[in-house]
């Protein structure tokens, strides 16, 4: 009788106890809530993760710390949390969905997908979360979404933009087909149809670019699209205008910077090329492309000193960079630093062995410190790679050889 006793005063105490651990999850996930609304993250971190200690199975302080290391950007402690609450509770529409939202952020086309599939079979349920929808274009966000809302066109698009990464433009189409069935007022759903169709260069990507400015006079991406359109055709101007209107619609979308700045400098407009280039390094720093090009307009525009800054970001950017290489050996020979060339050039051959105009540049600047032999060497590696050489050159390269 004594023992079983002792069992149930041991049994009841645990249970007790249990419950007062469940309260004490409860006071500070509410505090937590409090102190999230109020803007202290950290606080609110903080606040969770005594709550998730005091009862480890509460799935939805973890779900919600997520949401906070999101916006403390700890991408992966949030992405952890979301998959621990789904344990616990796996039909979670919204959590499930900030899960697939933030694995298409970090670049898990496969896992997104998998999450996206899923919420299309399961019930939205009613929600006071607020989702802010990320722009496939651009950074930012732009309208508030609720997953009673407008939810189940926005995963069918996220469903396209995945097929499309993966190279499923087939599948990606009939996806922003069943998203613009849901939202037929909706541009991007246009747009990124559109963007699909061009990757498997399948027709009609032109018409959706069109429907899409019909829904949306000022949609960047749409003007990027025909401007590019309009060159084909020959129209710089037109297409010059177009992108113009797409910086002044969305001043933070990078392709309309570069592309004006090409047809600037097709134009022979290479101040105005300068110019977008500068605002496109300002959006991307860490792209040696931009750094490139732009140092090829301050060539242009004979600062020499400036090219060689640019061409040198690039190369620290991408050492096997080799048309940087080639660049910059060209303005150091330009500047009859013609050593330093040969050493740039001697680069670019090493990261492209089969690089023709380079073996022709070192031969020319070897020519420059009368080292005839190596100039004739490379000349005749040059021509075994097919690069142009006129006979006049080669007979005064290799004279003696």
């Amino acid at each position: 009788m004594r023992t079983y006793f002792l069992l149930f005063w041991l049994t009841l105490t645990l249970q007790v106890l249990a419950q007062v651990r469940k309260q004490r999850a409860e006071e500070f996930y509410n505090q937590g809530i409090a102190a999230m609304g109020s803007g202290k993250l950290e606080e609110a971190r903080n606040l969770f993760t005594k709550s998730i200690a005091e009862d480890p199975g509460f799935a939805e302080a973890y779900s919600t710390r997520a949401t906070v290391y999101e916006r403390l950007k700890d991408f992966n402690s949030a992405l952890r949390d979301y998959t621990i609450s789904l344990e616990f509770a796996p039909d979670q529409f919204e959590v499930l969905l900030s899960r697939a939202a933030l694995r298409f952020q970090l670049n898990q086309p496969e896992p997104a997908r998998e999450d996206f599939r899923k919420l299309l079979k399961l019930p939205a349920g009613e929600t006071n979360t607020i989702y802010y929808r990320q722009l496939a274009h651009s950074p930012g966000t732009d309208q508030i979404l609720t997953a009673q809302g407008a939810i189940q066109s926005q995963v069918y698009n996220y469903l396209g933009l995945i097929e499309t990464q993966l190279k499923n433009c087939p599948a990606a189409i009939q996806y922003f087909d069943s998203a613009i069935r849901l939202n037929i007022s909706e541009a991007d759903y246009y747009i990124n149809r559109a963007m699909a169709k061009q990757a498997c260069a399948i027709a009609g990507a032109d018409e959706d670019f069109q429907k899409a400015l019909t829904l949306n006079p000022d949609h960047p991406i749409a003007k990027n699209n025909l401007a590019a359109l309009s060159a084909r055709k020959g129209n710089l101007n037109e297409a010059e205008q177009q992108l113009t209107e797409a910086i002044n619609a969305d001043p933070l979308m990078l392709d309309p910077y570069l592309e004006r700045a090409y047809y600037r400098l097709l134009q022979k407009n290479y101040a105005g090329a300068l110019a977008d280039y500068n605002q496109a390094i300002k959006l991307d720093r860490a792209n040696p492309e931009i750094w490139l090009n732009r140092g090829m307009a301050k060539e242009k525009l004979h600062d020499l000193s400036g090219a060689y800054r640019d061409y040198t970001e690039a190369i620290e950017l991408d050492e096997g960079f080799v048309k940087a290489w080639i660049n910059r050996g060209n303005v150091l020979a330009t500047q009859k630093k013609y050593t330093e060339a040969i050493e740039d050039y001697t680069a670019a051959i090493t990261y492209q062995p089969d690089y023709g105009v380079a073996y022709y540049n070192r031969g020319i600047a070897f020519y420059r410190v009368n080292k005839l032999a190596e100039a004739c060497d490379d000349l005749k590696n040059a021509a075994r790679l097919n690069y142009p050489i006129e006979d006049r050159i080669k007979k005064s390269f290799c004279r003696n050889h």
